[in-house]
């Protein structure tokens, strides 16, 4: 029998299941990569740190092709900024609680179509409504960098009772 890592990550892959074992005898598990593309690799490789993705990391993933782009970038960091401690921005998110939904986790592409029917463009970014919420499709939308820096949690909103509308 070999060792259950179900649910375990190794770099951009997360482990699925035992797929059996090769023609050497060895255990072969069936991963998912942070790019969407499922493949068995040899347990050892993952375990022993070889196999760190698909081979999206090794070639420019070729999978969905878009590994240098702005929006696979804003992806990866989400992903850092949540679940990696190491990260610099990790106490702002990760170590408040903020975490992304199922859907997007281990899907960039599932991601990716939500970013394109949503709006997304290159000259805008990710922004939660709820600051204080995950990234999941009901609280994300992509803004400009004027209404990203107005939606933090340090700005203070001013409600000035007896104001003058100023006329147009």
């Amino acid at each position: 029998m070999t060792k259950d890592i179900s649910g375990e990550r190794f770099g951009k892959l997360t482990a699925i299941s035992f797929a059996g074992r090769n023609k050497h005898g060895k255990a072969l598990w069936l991963c998912k990569c942070d790019c969407g593309q499922e493949k068995s690799i040899l347990l050892n490789s993952l375990t022993g740190g070889k196999t760190k993705s698909c081979g999206c990391l090794n070639v420019g993933n070729i999978t969905h092709g878009l590994c240098q782009s702005k929006l696979y970038t804003t992806y990866h960091n989400m992903i850092r900024r949540c679940y990696k401690p190491k990260s610099t921005n990790f106490k702002y998110y990760g170590g408040r609680g903020i975490s992304i939904c199922n859907e997007w986790r281990d899907n960039f592409q599932a991601f990716r179509d939500w970013a394109v029917a949503n709006g997304y463009s290159d000259d805008l970014t990710i922004d939660r409504i709820n600051v204080n919420g995950n990234y999941e499709p009901s609280n994300c939308r992509w803004v400009n960098a004027t209404i990203q820096s107005n939606n933090r949690r340090n700005v203070k909103k001013v409600v000035m009772p007896n104001a003058v509308p100023i006329p147009k």
